[in-house]
């Protein structure tokens, strides 16, 4: 009957046919006056099983674990069950009060795994061809794959994504300028059209969000980015430019996984737009749904939009969020690094 469930729900759900059964021969007892014993003895229950139940009071762990499944239900109720249980415990802690005991994420896992509670992400497998342009204009690698900043508008990020309108042969492009300090989209723009007026639109809502910035600008080597206008135009604005090089994608890693992030947001948030000006309305409220509502682990359960709210009220104590680097990525660059040396030998 419980097969292909997991164990914690196995177990939940066998014990929720229990109460049942239990409930059953109280509400027999007090209707029609059947012995409790012999209603125990055809169910093949113990009495005393039956009596612990009666009389059983709830914890204070039970108690504590009603209060937080009601929150995770508000919360994946109110976002199409977006978050799984990382983030779910994020935006858990993020809520506490001063003094409150921290919960844990084996317990809201279990919570939500006790009670059927699955994110609803979509994962996305899209394959893109991209035409080869000649480029105007190009610029050295100055991000080098460091993608820590100590501080606000220290090094932007930029790219352009697209996604296909169900239903259409309609396409809306996101142009996105993205701070690598606190994960921020700091301009961006929407448009049925993929060139140069799209860029200038993201740029120019950056550039009203942050007038005095000159972060350094990555971005791959698409055609908006590599015209000899664009590059005056940050010259004027004092902003040095760096581009990923040719085929390496990670280059420019964090931005693109933020174009991926949203996009499935986009997809949990609001599956039914199936319109260019639904999708338009839909990518806004999903990009100001990360800002504020989307807990990161890096920022210690903080949001973006918390993170550059605090390091803009005190510019004195910057909060410093270093990249936390993962072994098995340090295991392969030490591999190629071993490799490379041999080669040399």
């Amino acid at each position: 009957m419980f097969a292909g469930q997991p164990k914690q729900r196995q177990i939940a759900l066998k014990q929720q046919q229990r109460n049942s059964l239990y409930s059953l021969i109280k509400e027999c007892h007090r209707e029609y006056k059947w012995s409790i014993e012999w209603m125990c003895k055809q169910a093949n229950i113990a009495r005393s099983a039956y009596y612990k139940w009666l009389n059983h009071k709830p914890s204070k762990r039970e108690l504590r674990d009603q209060k937080i499944l009601k929150r995770i239900k508000e919360i994946a109720e109110s976002n199409n069950s977006l978050f799984g249980s990382p983030k779910m415990t994020l935006a858990l802690n993020n809520e506490l009060a001063d003094g409150e005991a921290k919960i844990y994420r084996r317990t809201v896992a279990r919570l939500m795994c006790v009670n059927g509670i699955y994110t609803s992400k979509a994962r996305f497998n899209k394959r893109y061809r991209y035409q080869a342009a000649r480029p105007e204009e190009t610029a050295e690698n100055l991000l080098h794959r460091d993608f820590n900043a100590t501080k606000p508008n220290e090094k932007w990020c930029t790219d352009i994504t697209e996604e296909k309108i169900p239903g259409t042969s309609q396409k809306i492009y996101l142009c996105t300028i993205f701070d690598l300090y606190d994960r921020f989209p700091v301009g961006y723009a929407l448009s049925k059209r993929n060139d140069t007026a799209l860029v200038n639109a993201a740029l120019s809502t950056a550039w009203k969000r942050e007038p005095n910035s000159h972060a350094m600008l990555h971005s791959d080597r698409g055609f908006q980015f590599t015209r000899m206008p664009f590059k005056h135009e940050l010259e004027e604005h004092g902003m040095p430019q760096s581009m990923s090089r040719i085929g390496r994608c990670i280059d420019n890693g964090p931005m693109e996984g933020w174009q991926g992030l949203i996009k499935e947001m986009r997809e949990v948030l609001y599956p039914k737009a199936n319109s260019y000006e639904e999708m338009e309305k839909a990518f806004k409220a999903s990009i100001e749904y990360y800002i504020n509502y989307d807990p990161q682990e890096r920022f210690n359960g903080k949001s973006a939009g918390q993170v550059r709210k605090e390091a803009k009220n005190n510019p004195e104590n910057i909060i410093s969020y270093p990249i936390k680097q993962d072994k098995r990525y340090k295991d392969f660059w030490k591999k190629i690094d071993e490799k490379k040396n041999q080669l040399a030998q």
